[in-house]
């Protein structure tokens, strides 16, 4: 099966809440002009705030919110839309990612599990507790994964994914500068040690205390693309068939020794 996926890397102005949604809302209505079809769209990691975690409760709203109920105006009958904003539930904050369909209803939601502590992110979010695959019944029961940005740096996350079924884990991001060889190692070594495509969707441009390069990029363990260090929105096309072949030829998921592995 073949994909069309847009990756949304953009420059978010950190608080901005009013200016980044509207930007990111102008790229959805841009790609319902497009002439080949788009299957899924991903924006970057918390794409309407940046990290402004310290005023959380102001920039944080339920899920389904006035944010999705914007995007989906767009994209509604058009695409499957991917990203993470920050989530009011009970008085708890969250970096939570979700999935909207294409039928206008909210198919998962993904709370991020590891929180990263230079971003503050432990002094005012809540970590996720729940890890799983999501099906895509709008795309052939297709199960994929979604991990956020310093969740890359476990393993043990993405192969609990691969083990449920997944065929791709996308990874909406904020990685920030100097770290581009460590983003671009850490694609790619979750692809090949789990034999699935990996895409991740960085931001960039300038943060009031982070730089971020952008270099959002597509894998299945072998290269296929990256973006630039700027703002920038290109569609991938991605052959799901490719996976099988390097799984026949590697079996390495069957080749585990799971009883060599509890400690």
């Amino acid at each position: 099966m073949k994909l069309n996926i847009a990756i949304i890397q953009m420059q978010i102005w950190d608080g901005d809440k009013e200016r980044n949604l509207n930007n990111a809302l102008k790229i959805l209505e841009s790609l319902t002009e497009s002439n080949n079809p788009i299957d899924i769209v991903c924006f970057p990691e918390l794409f309407t705030t940046g990290y402004d975690l310290r005023k959380v409760e102001i920039h944080s709203e339920e899920i389904p919110g006035e944010t999705i109920e914007k995007i989906l105006k767009i994209s509604q009958n058009k695409f499957i839309v991917i990203g993470t904003i920050l989530e009011l539930e009970k008085g708890k904050y969250y970096n939570t990612a979700f999935i909207l369909g294409k039928n206008g209803e909210l198919i998962a939601k993904y709370r991020k599990v590891h929180l990263f502590s230079p971003m503050l992110e432990k002094e005012f979010i809540t970590p996720g507790d729940n890890i799983k695959t999501h099906v895509l019944s709008e795309l052939n029961d297709l199960k994929v994964g979604i991990a956020i940005c310093y969740d890359l740096r476990f393993p043990e996350l993405f192969r609990i994914m691969a083990l449920q079924g997944a065929e791709i884990i996308f990874v909406p991001s904020e990685f920030p500068s100097p770290k581009r060889k460590v983003w671009k190692t850490l694609l790619h070594a979750r692809a090949i040690e789990n034999q699935i495509y990996i895409i991740g969707v960085n931001r960039c441009g300038k943060g009031k205390s982070d730089d971020f390069f952008g270099y959002s990029l597509v894998s299945n363990g072998n290269y296929i693309d990256h973006l630039s260090d700027n703002a920038e929105v290109k569609v991938f096309t991605i052959d799901l068939n490719t996976l099988e072949p390097i799984r026949q030829k590697i079996p390495l998921l069957k080749d585990r020794r799971t009883d060599l592995y509890n400690l």
